[in-house]
């Protein structure tokens, strides 16, 4: 029987739960939850009020140094009391945690955990706070540069078209939009 290689993983939220517990010297008893797949997934760490969140990265979605550089944009944001989560550090002073998967190397990262619920609508004085917030995010930031990919107009539209025309006829409706 032939076995075939992994592109991506869902990693158990037991043995993912030990790791965190040993890592973060957290007691035995906190519980290890799948919240979400995605592009990354997040699982809860949780003992009755108590909660953080794992981000386990995608394999090759961010490098570590992108990861870095997330982090520190974080701390930075933190460390000017706003009102963000933040990244936590393990008992040897490491942020990123490196897990070996099936597919290869991925990256996860302990979270403080944000309270909050879903809003479907706002009123004026929330947006006018969610507005005000986000420009102290642009005036800590503004002139903070990160190795990453910047996404332009020519990512996002013509490269992204560029690909598409490999899978879809250029004269479907949907790519003439």
């Amino acid at each position: 029987m032939v076995t075939f290689p992994v592109i991506a993983s869902t990693l158990s939220e037991k043995e993912l739960g030990d790791f965190i517990k040993k890592r973060y010297e957290l007691a035995d008893d906190y519980n290890c939850k799948l919240y979400r797949t995605g592009v990354n997934h997040t699982y809860f760490i949780s003992k009755n009020e108590t909660k953080f969140v794992l981000r386990v990265y995608c394999y090759k979605w961010r490098t570590k140094l992108e990861i870095e550089q997330e982090l520190e944009l974080l701390n930075l944001l933190k460390e000017n009391s706003l009102s963000v989560s933040y990244p936590i550090l393990d008992t040897k002073g490491n942020f990123i945690q490196e897990i070996n998967a099936p597919e290869g190397i991925r990256y996860a990262v302990l979270f403080s955990f944000a309270a909050g619920e879903k809003m479907r609508f706002m009123s004026k004085e929330t947006c006018y706070s969610i507005g005000k917030l986000m420009a102290k995010i642009h005036t800590i930031t503004e002139n903070k540069k990160i190795e990453r990919v910047y996404y332009d107009s020519e990512i996002l539209l013509n490269q992204s078209y560029h690909i598409l025309k490999t899978y879809f006829s250029e004269g479907l409706d949907e790519m003439n939009f």
